[in-house]
């Protein structure tokens, strides 16, 4: 185990700007269409490969899908969780060029080589078709066509399927290439690789001969898995590996026949849950309606609830100014306006009365 701190750019940012991203490296390594995978752990986002483009040969195709896998992952945005694989961050600007994606388990080729443990039994295989199933289907509601399913790039951890490397997958119909790109094609390779779990061998090469396995396949919920023919008019309604796009099953109609749907949610219980949500909504609906037609009218004839008349003033004594001020605070007896000390006209009028002394002793 080997520490390393990357410098990345996060894969849902405009700006340039790297970040640190510590990987806790196994040792393990793996090298297919000129990239390096190195295999380790990060704290957050859990097991993680470090992906390089290799100097060489097909050394720019190779950065090309790993520009690819950072266009599919902020196409998905949000989607995937654990059944798709997706790109964390990246770093162009150094040489090699380099990404960071979610990386799970060991490929199905891996397990088809393990003779003690294969074929699998019927609740493990079971699981990873539905896996499958539901990560084709999260593709192709994002309109994305992968191009490249397969034994190999598919993951399997023990619980979970996991689909991987996305550096050919086709974004609004076209591949890199300019090739035009169909669910159908992610169907048909799926196909291949639900025969070859579910029987433990792999399908003929030759399609007549892959058709003649099929109906003549004993496991019955197999080939009505494959196969859906009009019993009565003897034609095909849809078939897997028909050659036309059009004729193959989508994945939303084989999770239908697994009697599931994304995340593992049975399709009666998504019924019944649309219909209790839509039930609600007229519920809402019909009370809305209840109070603009009942409730309305009858608070509109409702008499006006009398106004609270003012505080009346209270009026000063006559002959006297109006107080100023706060109500209820009286004013400093000596501010009152006509209120003042008296003692100056009583001073006056004692000079006066001596004054009228003095004269009447002086003429007596």
């Amino acid at each position: 185990m080997a520490e390393e701190t990357l410098q990345l750019v996060p894969f849902d940012t405009l700006r340039e700007t790297n970040v640190s991203y510590v990987v806790d490296f196994n040792g393990q390594q793996r090298q297919a269409a000129g990239i390096r995978h190195r295999l380790g752990q990060n704290a957050f986002s859990g097991p993680v490969a470090l992906k390089m483009a290799v100097d060489g040969e097909d050394g720019e195709g190779a950065e090309s899908r790993l520009r690819r896998e950072l266009e599919v992952a902020r196409y998905l945005g949000p989607r995937g969780g654990e059944l798709l694989s997706k790109c964390l961050g990246y770093n162009f600007s150094d040489a090699p060029a380099s990404t960071v994606v979610t990386y799970r388990g060991r490929p199905l080729a891996d397990l088809v080589r393990d003779e003690a443990h294969w074929p699998l039994d019927h609740a493990l295989r079971t699981k990873i078709i539905t896996d499958l199933m539901q990560g084709l289907e999260l593709l192709r509601v994002s309109s994305i066509v992968h191009g490249g399913i397969g034994l190999d790039t598919l993951y399997w951890d023990g619980t979970t399927l996991q689909i991987t490397d996305f550096g050919q997958a086709a974004l609004c119909g076209k591949y890199p290439d300019g090739r035009a790109a169909h669910h159908g094609d992610d169907v048909y390779a799926a196909g291949l690789v639900i025969y070859h779990v579910y029987t433990g061998q792999p399908p003929p090469a030759d399609p007549v001969d892959l058709r003649r396995q099929i109906d003549e396949v004993q496991d019955v919920e197999l080939r009505d898995l494959l196969l859906h023919r009009d019993l009565v008019a003897g034609t095909d309604l849809d078939y897997v590996f028909a050659a036309d796009h059009d004729q193959r099953p989508t994945s939303r109609v084989l999770l239908n026949r697994l009697d599931r749907r994304p995340h593992g949610i049975q399709w009666e219980q998504l019924v019944a849950r649309d219909r209790a949500v839509r039930e609600d909504f007229r519920r809402l609906r019909e009370r809305q309606r209840r109070f603009r037609d009942v409730y309305l009218p009858c608070i509109a004839r409702r008499p006006a609830p009398p106004r609270p008349r003012p505080p009346r003033p209270v009026r000063p004594p006559a002959g006297r100014p109006p107080t100023l001020g706060p109500p209820g605070v009286r004013r400093p007896r000596s501010a009152r306006p006509g209120r003042g000390p008296s003692w100056p006209l009583a001073a006056v009028v004692a000079v006066g009365v001596a004054v009228a002394v003095l004269v009447l002793l002086v003429l007596l």
